[in-house]
């Protein structure tokens, strides 16, 4: 008995559409039968921070995908939407095995307890090899640059990923020359927005 049934879902399926219509009505519409064992979804990558002071204080010269490591009620908190990357920082751990991230905000979850709770500026592990690790080092110390990150998102597995840049502060002058350039660039698309009508 059981066979026969998983034979007719397996007819059924297979078509994917059969339509039901009756000889007297002729306005239905078809009736579609769904796999009973569909492949999931995968989750299109979906931004959770962008860091905006970053591209306005600071000139982006390179930058470097890196997974981070943390606790169940931290990831919660982030679905959730409580991640403020703002005023967070990078910098190389003392042995330069990896990179560490500081000064990162993520609220408390609302519904677990105070003792499982995180806390919310913690000191994160970034998940980079040490041969990058050692290279932005390198970089830092050596042109006198700083590792700001510039963005979080869940990639298409569905995991939390941090986007991190190596980036040189601008002074006074070079936060004129790109505000001018924007508005130049504003000025010059609606110019040609207004010609082609």
């Amino acid at each position: 008995m059981i066979h026969n049934i998983v034979f007719f879902l397996f007819l059924l399926t297979s078509t994917q559409v059969r339509s039901f219509t009756s000889s007297r009505s002729v306005s239905h519409k078809p009736f579609v039968v769904t796999t009973l064992f569909a492949k999931k979804k995968k989750v299109s990558s979906s931004t959770i921070a962008v860091n905006k002071l970053a591209y306005r204080n600071y000139e982006i010269l390179e930058t470097l995908e890196c997974g981070i490591s943390l606790v169940g009620t931290e990831v919660k908190s982030i679905r959730d939407g409580k991640m403020n990357i703002r005023d967070g920082f990078v910098k190389p751990t003392n042995n330069c095995k990896g990179l560490t991230l500081h000064n990162v905000h993520i609220g408390k979850h609302s519904h677990s307890a105070a003792y499982f709770n995180h806390e919310e500026r913690r000191v994160r592990p970034l998940l980079v090899h040490r041969g990058e690790a050692l290279r932005l080092k390198q970089k830092m110390e050596q042109k006198n640059l700083e590792i700001v990150p510039v963005k979080a998102y869940f990639n298409n597995q569905n995991r939390i990923k941090f986007e991190i840049a190596l980036a040189k502060r601008k002074n006074l002058e070079d936060k004129r020359d790109s505000i001018m350039a924007r508005e130049a660039k504003r000025d010059a698309n609606r110019m040609i927005k207004n010609f082609r009508m």
